[in-house]
């Protein structure tokens, strides 16, 4: 039965990063699960796509906060085990995801298009840094915990499991969350924006500001004066470059 948890806390891994691809290939028209080649292709704006697209991100956006909630995980870990419980989550967010992805309604009219190359090689390269720091964030806290291996992985070898100790280092003395701020610069860096990209853009900006705020009041109420102190060094979302906070030590592993 251990192996049996290790082996779905492995493959939910393995559907995060096929359905991460394909939300990146998807916001640039890559790829569509079914109605054109995503988010910006084929299709009509009208008043019934941005209603089908807004409550697909608003289901996403309540699967992905309400499992992330204390008081909903001590009634979910009494159908899961508690070392899977993250798997879920994970598992619970890629389906929300498909799902938005599956139905999601393209509106095409431009909002802004360059035909530079030099825009156009720009786009690029800040995409690929907001990817990476993304990626990054998640190994400056832990990884394998924040996607429900290390739980899986833990309970396998028998070993009780410990949280992981909040920590600040690298990108957490420049923002409280690279994670999100990574996944920003991804949606609004284009070189073509049509409303069904603006809708998408702004839709996940809000989330990302709500639920930030939700994030911060959790890790305030288990860390106390830890965490009030480093939000005062740290901006949220907007780097201090030229003053990144030096006074508190390495990552923290928030949802």
């Amino acid at each position: 039965m251990r192996y049996l948890s290790l082996t779905f806390a492995v493959a939910a891994y393995g559907l995060f990063v096929g359905t991460f691809a394909a939300l990146l290939l998807f916001m640039h028209d890559a790829v569509s699960l079914s109605w054109g080649a995503g988010v910006d292709v084929c299709g009509h704006a009208s008043v019934i796509p941005l209603v089908v697209n807004i409550g697909l991100m608003v289901l996403f956006g309540l699967q992905h906060s309400v499992m992330a909630r204390q008081p909903f995980k001590a009634r979910w870990q009494r159908l899961v085990p508690p070392h899977l419980e993250r798997t879920a989550y994970v598992v619970g967010s890629c389906v929300a995801l498909i799902v938005m992805m599956a139905y999601w309604r393209p509106m095409p009219v431009v909002v802004w298009d360059s035909r530079s190359v030099v825009v156009w090689a720009l786009c690029v390269a800040l995409g690929v840094v907001g990817a990476s720091v993304l990626m990054w964030a998640t190994f400056l806290t832990n990884h394998f915990e924040l996607f429900g291996l290390r739980q899986a992985y833990l309970h396998c070898r028998g070993i009780a499991w410990t949280p992981v100790p909040f920590k600040t280092a690298a990108l957490y003395k420049l923002v409280r969350h690279p994670m999100m701020l990574g996944m920003l610069i991804l949606l609004w860096v284009t070189p073509s924006m049509t409303q069904g990209h603006l809708v998408l853009a702004v839709g996940f900006t809000l989330y990302v500001l709500i639920r930030a705020q939700f994030e911060e009041r959790d890790l305030r109420r288990v860390l106390g004066a830890e965490y009030d102190s480093y939000r005062r060094s740290t901006p949220m979302l907007l780097p201090r470059l030229w003053r990144a906070s030096s006074e508190v030590s390495s990552g923290h592993a928030g949802r």
